[in-house]
């Protein structure tokens, strides 16, 4: 059973969008935290190195020794804190920390030969101050009470928490971001599928009232304009089938009434009075009647298979002249007529059998019930196609109308043509049959009478819903 959604496209596809933005701006808000710490820390040291080397130069070019503790100018947020190497004495700090004691010393634990690494001291007395720096940085001096060790540490509100305080607005406008986001896609969808939902109501309306109503051209090249000349294009096959439907079934009631009224008058009038029927004439016409009926339903059931393409195809050597002699045959046995075969010459096509043998037969059948005295069969090549002529030497038809001919329940003159029991779909199943083998049939001027020019492809590999077989 195919998946039946809760939720409609627009809200899908809302969900979908708003999913994919998320994932976007979730790897975006990671990137940008570690790019933001990345450069604080990077211009804390850059400027904890300056504030240090800074230092250095004020050291290294002091005239005098003072044995107390030197107040440093604060630049920026970095502090200094100078000590001696043993860092047990604080000589100098920025004012900020001017009264703080050692904040740190080397670590003990650092390999011989690597760069000196800083080691916090914390006690209750610089618990404050050790709150409000970071970044530490360690280095040694030279001065006149002799080397000793320089920090620097960046003062005031921590890199950690420049970066909690970007977490902290990522996490607040995101999810904002995300509404409205959410929003201006819902918003965006309904827009994009308003057209189409507009295409569906109009469907919808014409499928219920009137099929000879269209829906309105968008105009354009895109996929919407292109969707509603394809609905009109299917609402153009479905008005046609729908009125070939009430033509095929109006048509097909008439025909089989017409029998069906013959058959129930002539078995009534003789049951009324049943001395005096001429039963040999109504077994006559029961007969006559019901092979009529019998015809008609047979090729209203050919056409209904084929016309939903449920038969199958064969695809085999068939000898057209065979078939010709075979119908000649069947002719003088069961009418007076004369068939004149001379001109048949052997005519091999490709393609289905039985289909072939029923296009022939109709022809031959059609010809017959209009010819006075005489029929002539042709059959020869030209060029790709197999063309087969079928003559008689009844009267003619207007050959420039003729077309018509061809379309179902269609006569060149009803009342003869019931009254031979024609049922004026013999000509429609040729048609079709010529059709499904790639050629074509026609009427064609001839001096004296009728004459029908079937042409068929000689080598048709392929058909719709055709075998391939060998003979």
């Amino acid at each position: 059973m195919p998946k039946r959604h809760k939720f409609s496209i627009r809200a899908r596809l809302t969900f979908i969008f708003v999913l994919a933005v998320a994932a976007i701006l979730s790897v975006t808000g990671v990137s940008l935290v570690h790019l933001v710490h990345h450069s604080l820390v990077s211009d804390a040291d850059n400027e904890i190195q300056s504030q240090m080397i800074r230092t250095q130069e004020i050291f290294a070019n002091a005239k005098s020794v003072d044995n107390y503790r030197v107040i440093l100018a604060m630049h920026g947020d970095v502090v200094i804190q100078v000590t001696n190497l043993a860092g047990t004495k604080v000589w100098a700090a920025s004012s900020a920390i001017s009264k703080a004691p050692v904040l740190a010393r080397t670590d003990a634990d650092t390999p011989t030969g690597a760069r000196l690494a800083l080691k916090m001291v914390g006690t209750t007395r610089d618990k404050a101050t050790l709150s409000r720096i970071s970044s530490g940085e360690i280095g040694t001096i030279a001065t006149r009470r002799g080397p000793g060790l320089i920090f620097g540490f960046l003062y005031g509100e921590g890199i950690d928490h420049s970066v909690d305080v970007l977490m902290a607005s990522l996490v607040v406008s995101f999810p904002l971001l995300l509404l409205i986001t959410g929003g201006l896609i819902w918003i965006g969808m309904g827009l994009a599928l308003a057209p189409v939902e507009s295409i569906r109501r109009r469907v919808d309306t014409i499928a219920a009232t009137d099929l000879s109503q269209r829906v309105p051209p968008t105009g354009g090249k895109d996929e919407i304009a292109r969707m509603a000349r394809t609905v009109n294009a299917m609402l153009d096959r479905l008005e046609a089938s729908s009125q070939f439907e009430q033509e095929f079934v109006s048509n097909a009631s008439h025909e089989l009434r017409s029998p069906l009224t013959t058959l129930l008058a002539t078995t009534e009038r003789a049951a009324m009075d049943p001395d005096r029927a001429d039963w040999n004439e109504v077994g006559e016409v029961v007969i006559r009647e019901g092979r009529r009926l019998e015809t008609l339903i047979d090729d209203l059931a050919w056409l209904a298979r084929h016309d939903e393409h449920r038969a199958e195809i064969q695809s085999v050597d068939v000898d057209l002249d065979d078939l010709l002699f075979e119908e000649g045959h069947r002719v003088r046995l069961l009418s007076e007529l004369s068939v004149d075969t001379t001109m048949v010459r052997p005519t091999r096509v490709t393609g289905d059998p039985a289909m072939l043998k029923r296009m022939i037969r109709n022809v031959v059948d059609n010809a017959a019930r209009y010819a006075t005295e005489e029929l002539r069969f042709d059959s020869h090549y030209e060029g790709a196609e197999a063309v087969v002529t079928v003559a008689d030497d009844g009267e003619g038809i207007d050959v420039g109308q003729s077309d018509r001919f061809f379309e179902r329940f269609v006569r060149s003159d009803p009342a003869r043509a019931r009254h031979s029991g024609g049922t004026g779909l013999g000509l429609a199943i040729v048609a079709e049959i010529v059709e499904r083998h790639g050629g074509s049939s026609s009427f064609v001027t001839t001096d004296v009478g009728t004459k029908i020019e079937l042409r068929v492809v000689r080598e048709r590999r392929a058909f719709p819903g055709s075998t391939r077989r060998s003979t």
